[in-house]
Parts: structure tokens; C-alpha cells; sequence
């Protein structure tokens, strides 16, 4: 799927024969695969004697082009067509002694999950879905608000293409005017010498409305928020530099302190009346942002709450 998309990715007509040969099948196999590519989503334009082409031109990742935009050697890169979960691929790839840091990026996941294990639409080669492993050999401790940097690292990138206001919503999630742009979802694997960290992290580029028909929440993409379309290989590599740098802070023992104001100031919630709800409760009051540890501050009745993560969840009231 990867060589054919690769051929069609600039956007101009091909024929079967051309596409036949440079895939070395015949233009049957041809049709198939391009019956393959349009079952997983992928547009693909028809004329009869000139070819096939996308409608819009993509850009596939590539390892030559991420190396190139500034991501250190020390990163293991691992690009692929389609996985189930990039999340779990870095929990095998952790398993098997892979070196680390590490990051696995797809053109395609098909069962990926956000928060509460909600399914995340990533599309075909259109948006970004990624997992960046981390070794932290001090300990689970040395973690804490580790989520909250990342958002601050994504906003940092975002701001960095031309993205007018992005924000965050407690804990992690990047919205731009209320819609969600962005998800993280962390993951840690322990042993008994060192806290593994899978920061797996989904960014809408250019979302197709169809398959976000099933999304109960306002959603945008950067296609959306932009007057040209951005690089997926720049952004992945300008994630992979923040990520890193993120990483080596709180393995150094800096944390989450020195985010917390950076955090602060992207906080769309911050002095808004809000609902906190849990399983088992729901609190309302005014949030007030984040200490020190990365939990939320809520003034409850006059007296400010800590409260932190797990399975809680913030509406604006």
C-alpha cells in the first residue's frame, strides 16, 4: 500500500500500465490495490484514458526527511503503513530491548485509543498519530505532571507553524477556540531497574468529516486553522526535539515546575466556573490552574482543592 501511495502522493495522473510497472504487477494488481487504498478511505480520482490520482497531494513520513529536519541519531525511528496501536508497538518494542528513546509514527492506525479508551480517528496519511518512548531510570516518581509538559510541548509546536491561540484543557488536551486539535494519552511500563513512558500523541492535520461523524465533542484540524498546508514531517520532528527536551528535564529532576507557568498561560479553563466529575462525585467551583505537582486547583466554597489525575473529568460550566 506504502509504494502505491507513494506514487499517486504528487497529486497528478497516472496510468495503470505506469503504476504497473513501477510496482512490477500488472494492471489488475493495479486495480486491486487502488480497491484496497479506496476501502481504508483514501480518495482516489479515476479518468478514463489519462489514470488515477488523489484528489489532494500528501506527504508521506520519511526517515531521510525527519533525520534532516533536526531529529538526533540517538532516536530510534520506527515508520510504518498501518498498525493497530503505535502505543502498543512501543509496549513491544520496549519488551524486545529496542533502544531508546524511541519514535513510532504510522500513516494509518486502526485501533487507536484516547482517553478512556475512546477510539482516535487518524485517517490515511492525512494527520499524525505517534508514541514516544522514554527510560527514566530514577523512578516512577520523577514522572509526575509529566502529561501536562507534553501538552505544553505540543502547544509549543503548534504556535511554532502559525496556529492562531491553541490552548489546554486540563490535564492535556489542545484545543484552539473550544474545538480539540490534539490528544495525549501516557502509558508506563515498570520494572524493577527503570519506569518506562509511552507518550502517544494524536494531531488532527486534515481530518475527513465523514469519519468524524461519531465524535461527540467539537473537533478542528490544522488544515482548518492555517492558510497553507504544514509539513508532517517537520511537525513530527519538531514534536520528537520538544518531546526529548521535555524528557531529559524531568529525568533530571526539574518536572513539571518548569512547565507550570508555561502550562498556565495556555490554560483555556483558568478563572472559569467548572464541573469536576468522577465516578463516584461531581464538585463545581472556579478553576485556578495547576501547583506545583500538576493537579488541578479548584476554589471550592472559598477554600482551594487539589485535585488530581486519574479518571476525573472538567466541563466549563
Amino acid at each position: 500500500m506504502q509504494k502505491i501511495l507513494s506514487l499517486l502522493s504528487d497529486n497528478q495522473f497516472h496510468s495503470g500500465e505506469e503504476l504497473g510497472e513501477a510496482l512490477g504487477v500488472t494492471r489488475a494488481a493495479v486495480w486491486k490495490k487502488l480497491k484496497k487504498l479506496e476501502s481504508i478511505g483514501v480518495a482516489i480520482n479515476s479518468v478514463k484514458g489519462r489514470g488515477y490520482r488523489l484528489p489532494t497531494p500528501i506527504e508521506l513520513l520519511s526517515e531521510e526527511v525527519l533525520r534532516a529536519s533536526g531529529v538526533a541519531e540517538n532516536v530510534a525511528l520506527k515508520l510504518s503503513f498501518e498498525t493497530e496501536s503505535t502505543n502498543n508497538d512501543a509496549k513491544a518494542y520496549i519488551a524486545q530491548g529496542g533502544s531508546l528513546p524511541a519514535l513510532i509514527s504510522v500513516e494509518r492506525q486502526t485501533k487507536g485509543k484516547g482517553r478512556r479508551g475512546r477510539q482516535w480517528e487518524s485517517g490515511v496519511a492525512k494527520n499524525l498519530t505517534l508514541s514516544f518512548a522514554w527510560r527514566f531510570d530514577n523512578g516512577p516518581n520523577v514522572i509526575e505532571g509529566l502529561s501536562l509538559a507534553v501538552a505544553v510541548a505540543v502547544v509549543r509546536v503548534l504556535k511554532k507553524i502559525g496556529v492562531p491561540n491553541p490552548g489546554v484543557k486540563w490535564p492535556n488536551d489542545i484545543q484552539i477556540d473550544g474545538h480539540k486539535i490534539c490528544g495525549i494519552l501516557l502509558e508506563m511500563v515498570a520494572d524493577q531497574d527503570a519506569c518506562y513512558v509511552i507518550i502517544g500523541i494524536g494531531l488532527n492535520i486534515e481530518m475527513d468529516a465523514d469519519s468524524m461523524a461519531q465524535v461527540d465533542q467539537l473537533w478542528t484540524d490544522l488544515i482548518s486553522r492555517l492558510d497553507s498546508r504544514p509539513s508532517r514531517n517537520a511537525i513530527l520532528a519538531d514534536l520528537a526535539k520538544e518531546l526529548t527536551q521535555v524528557c531529559q528535564h524531568f529525568e533530571g529532576g526539574d518536572g513539571i515546575k518548569q512547565y507550570q507557568h508555561q502550562w498556565q498561560a495556555y490554560d483555556v479553563l483558568f478563572n472559569q466556573a467548572v464541573t469536576v466529575s468522577s465516578v463516584s462525585s461531581k464538585r463545581q467551583g472556579i478553576a485556578k490552574g495547576i501547583d506545583e505537582k500538576g493537579a488541578l486547583l479548584l476554589e471550592e466554597n472559598g477554600e482551594l482543592v487539589a485535585l488530581h489525575g486519574g479518571e476525573i473529568s472538567v466541563r466549563r460550566n
